[in-house]
């Protein structure tokens, strides 16, 4: 799969950008976690940048990964309702951690990290 390279305005063939989904269940963890409601709004922030970050690398991987699958197998139907939710909720416009829907925005951008890196693996991608 061929991915953009950070500050490269082409592609660079045959290469990947690594995630690692463990870090990114962390980060998931830190938004949706009991202590979610006290957090700083510069971590609130923080949060929404990483995400936003992670969804970024996500989604062309689970769809390639969604791609290798015949059509009609459940499991890549379901990556790609995945795909869609969080591709909505990245053209969701900037909230400023300073809103009150802040967290609740980081939240559900948590959840699609988690669902799309659980889609990976389920789609035959490392766990």
């Amino acid at each position: 799969m061929d991915a953009i390279a950070h500050g490269a305005p082409e592609q660079v063939p045959g290469q990947t950008i690594p995630f690692d989904a463990q870090t990114m269940r962390q980060t998931d963890l830190r938004a949706l976690g009991e202590r979610a409601e006290s957090l700083p709004e510069e971590e609130v922030e923080s949060l929404i940048q990483a995400l936003r970050g992670m969804l970024f690398l996500l989604l062309p991987e689970v769809t390639a990964a969604a791609d290798r699958h015949p059509k009609g197998d459940v499991p890549r139907v379901c990556a790609l309702v995945g795909i869609e939710e969080a591709s909505r909720r990245l053209r969701t416009p900037h909230v400023p951690a300073f809103c009150p829907w802040a967290l609740r925005h980081a939240q559900r951008l948590a959840r699609s990290v988690m669902a799309l890196t659980d889609h990976y693996a389920n789609l035959g991608g490392p766990a």
